[in-house]
């Protein structure tokens, strides 16, 4: 699961950016929910938050087991 976890690194990485682009764009910002949803401090949190489901998703039981569920079916 090596590549979900660059990806999660990756995601953080992109997030980070994004969040400090979204904080400098703040005080021109308007408070409307479309406005909120174009800019990059939204998608910044969302980036963040998709990245460390990812990070911890690439080393717990549940992902792992279906992966080595699916090729040891036929060993019993």
């Amino acid at each position: 699961m090596r590549w979900l976890a660059i990806f999660g690194h990756s995601c953080l990485i992109l997030g980070c950016y994004l969040i400090a682009w979204g904080l400098a764009l703040l005080p021109v910002s308007q408070p409307h929910p479309v406005d909120i949803l174009k800019k990059p401090l939204f998608w910044g949190m969302f980036s963040v938050m998709g990245g460390i489901c990812a990070n911890l998703h690439s080393s717990c039981r549940c992902l792992q087991s279906t992966r080595y569920a699916k090729y040891n079916r036929g060993v019993d």
